[in-house]
């Protein structure tokens, strides 16, 4: 039972092992909260939905994260572990691993612009993500800086990037394992500035949007910004469709200007991909691993910023 005001959660029971602490942050459903594990003082994340919204997500989610976490399937580094999921005084609530800021948090720490040498270790972690991911038939569909986490400050994992914020997933095999119909007519999904075209277009999403989403945010985490960004406009339909329109016009060539020619080939093979079609996971790590070495990068386990994900002083 709630011991609190149920506009405040804080002190909530989860089952019988944990208790709602501090609030850290709103996520795209519902609200993130600090907690612990009564037993052991283990510290958690708790995500919280009212149970009587008109459209829980929070349900769907929980069901994401056990699909990838299923009996039998290999430990994927960079997936949360969920401990429970239950009531929670008015609140569906969601258990799990508590992790430290997102990219977009440190990226901004580094001053909007991270080096070729983080970027690619990001980029591989990110690659492995989603060929895991879609290997358990998932598409994220909201590829975004701030729905990647890294581990907790002052930790050996500080670098290890995790996935989170499952609200959007969509299954893309049916029951017998076919890949779902394309349709058109779709509305748009996602965070508008690292959609695809397709999904622009109202096509029905599925692995090439998640990879040409992950081509922008690796475009924006280098160089800071994106042809799109700053378009004015008070009306959101027409704002979307204007910021299609210059992605539309916006070649990868144009786009990864001063960027290693990498960065492009990905773009241009990820937007030609057909629909059904599987991303070549493995050839891109193996493309980015072999402009590390090329760039003369050292694999020193130096980055951006310390171990408390701030910027070292260069």
């Amino acid at each position: 039972m709630a011991d609190r005001s149920e506009d405040n959660p804080e002190g909530f029971k989860v089952g019988n092992k944990f208790i709602v602490t501090t609030y850290i942050a709103k996520g795209s459903f519902g609200k993130i909260y600090r907690g612990k594990n009564i037993k052991t003082n283990e510290e958690v994340a708790i995500k919280l939905e009212p149970q009587d919204v008109d459209q829980p997500q929070l349900v769907l989610e929980f069901a994401f994260y056990r699909k990838l976490k299923a009996e039998g399937t290999a430990p994927q580094r960079g997936i949360p572990t969920i401990f429970t999921f239950g009531p929670c005084g008015t609140y569906h609530a969601l258990v799990m691993d508590l992790f430290g800021p997102s990219i977009e948090n440190v990226h901004k720490e580094c001053g909007l612009k991270f080096s070729l040498k983080t970027t690619i270790y990001l980029v591989n972690q990110m690659l492995e993500l989603f060929e895991y991911f879609h290997g358990k038939g998932l598409l994220y569909r909201d590829t975004k800086p701030d729905n990647f986490l890294f581990g907790r400050s002052g930790t050996k994992n500080y670098m290890v990037v995790h996935i989170t914020d499952l609200g959007l997933c969509k299954e893309y095999l049916d029951d017998e394992g076919k890949h779902i119909p394309i349709v058109r007519g779709k509305g748009v999904i996602g965070t508008v500035r690292y959609m695809s075209l397709n999904n622009h277009r109202g096509i029905e999403q599925s692995r090439r949007d998640d990879m040409e989403a992950l081509g922008y945010m690796w475009v924006f985490l280098l160089k800071g910004e994106l042809p799109w960004m700053g378009i004015q406009e008070k009306n959101r339909v027409e704002k979307y469709r204007m910021i299609g329109e210059k992605k539309k016009k916006t070649s990868p060539e144009v786009l990864c200007a001063d960027l290693p020619q990498e960065f492009c080939k990905y773009l241009k093979e990820v937007r030609e991909l057909d629909f059904d079609a599987e991303p070549k996971y493995k050839e891109y790590l193996k493309m980015f691993s072999r402009l590390f070495k090329k760039s003369g990068l050292t694999n020193d386990k130096v980055y951006d910023f310390d171990q408390n994900h701030k910027q070292l002083t260069k």
